[in-house]
């Protein structure tokens, strides 16, 4: 689609503390090999989405480490560029580190372009969208904004911080509303998902943007839809889509995987998650390892047993070490006869020899990054 530019943000993600102190949500590690923002570049990709800018809020180290060349996203190499989108004043006054004064930092992208459409997409949502329909439909429409949501239930534990749409009798939307767990039925959430004519987006910018500095855009957009300057019309994805906005989530969220139907709507052979390659060697199992219906990555080494856990690249269990329902982060090791259980152990960390650790079913433990246990 070369009327289309895409957008990743990752200003829209939730922080997930512990894990986010170091990197924000777009950048971790998701199933050992892929990071969660491999769903949005790669939906953008399939999509055919070549031109590409991410807006980074912060951690910009952690981003460039996982996309280093960036050409594993670009559907074509010639024509395509994916740019990195940076708001320096706002990382130095925090208050300003927002969605909107990185695009109007980076307003060059908007006046470059020659794409009459923008299609922007979270870099935390975990799901395998096909944007065609909607940039097609939108075309039709006629409308300044197509937002793109998801029937969800359970909204007083999940989809915590996200947007949810209000409608009156006729259907007609009139309100956006953070969700902070205040609602008991099901509602239509926004999957921060939308697709912007080029024109309005530049004019949302100019008048709205001075009037509400510290704004993101989505309220920008709800902002001039509420006085009439613009028109929006909704659509609904019903495929399956996850939102990490908890701790506890991350782990349900990452080993749920493990179960075959749900990974299967997730990763389809016409739909490719392409991620950062790295030349490391195959896993490598030993004579009295035992694996169990478990994410093992290339450069493992197993010695011991492991059941219902995601292992990453370069993790070492040693001999009769067991990890059971656990995520294990890239180049850890864990020593002979250690114990393991309900944790996410962070990169780089040692647990030591004997050393047991179990956290409860819903209450997992979370082992920082080099930690030595």
């Amino acid at each position: 689609m070369k009327n289309v530019t895409g957008i990743a943000n990752f200003h829209t993600a939730p922080e997930v503390l512990p894990i986010t102190q170091a990197r924000p949500l777009g950048s971790t590690s998701f199933l050992g090999r892929y990071a969660f923002c491999d769903f949005a570049l790669s939906n953008l990709c399939n999509s055919g989405i070549s031109q590409v800018g991410l807006l980074v809020k912060d951690h910009q180290r952690s981003i460039l480490k996982h996309l280093g060349s960036m050409n594993s996203w670009v559907i074509n190499t010639k024509i395509g560029h994916t740019h990195i989108l940076y708001n320096e004043p706002g990382h130095r006054d925090p208050r300003l580190n927002t969605d909107v004064n990185n695009l109007l930092e980076n307003d060059w992208l908007l006046y470059d372009s020659k794409s009459s459409l923008f299609a922007f997409v979270p870099s935390h949502l975990v799901c395998a969208m096909d944007l065609r329909p909607y940039v097609s439909n939108h075309q039709q429409s006629e409308r300044a904004v197509t937002i793109v949501a998801s029937k969800q239930r359970n909204l007083k534990s999940s989809w915590l911080g996200s947007y949810v749409l209000e409608f009156d009798d006729k259907g007609t939307l009139v309100d956006a509303v953070a969700n902070k767990g205040q609602f008991s039925t099901p509602k239509v959430v926004s999957l921060d998902t939308f697709i912007i004519n080029r024109p309005s987006l530049i004019d949302l910018l100019r008048k709205y943007a001075p009037l509400y500095p510290q704004s993101d855009l989505f309220s920008l957009i709800m902002v001039a839809y509420k006085e009439g300057a613009i028109s929006i019309a909704v659509e609904y994805y019903d495929g399956f889509v996850r939102s990490v906005d908890s701790f506890a989530h991350y782990m349900d969220y990452s080993l749920e995987m493990l179960d075959k139907h749900k990974s299967d709507q997730l990763f389809r052979p016409d739909w490719p998650v392409y991620t950062l390659t790295h030349d490391t060697p195959p896993a490598l199992y030993g004579q009295e390892s035992e694996v169990h219906n478990s994410y093992v990555s290339n450069g493992a080494r197993i010695e011991g047993k492991v059941i219902n856990s995601i292992i990453a690249r370069n993790v070492h269990i040693g001999k009769g070490a067991v990890i059971k329902n656990s995520i294990i982060f890239s180049s850890v090791s864990i020593n002979e006869g250690a114990m393991v259980e309900n944790v996410l152990i962070d990169k780089y960390s040692i647990v030591e020899r004997d050393h047991v650790i179990k956290g409860k079913g819903k209450d997992p433990i979370y082992v920082a990054q080099g930690a030595i246990l």
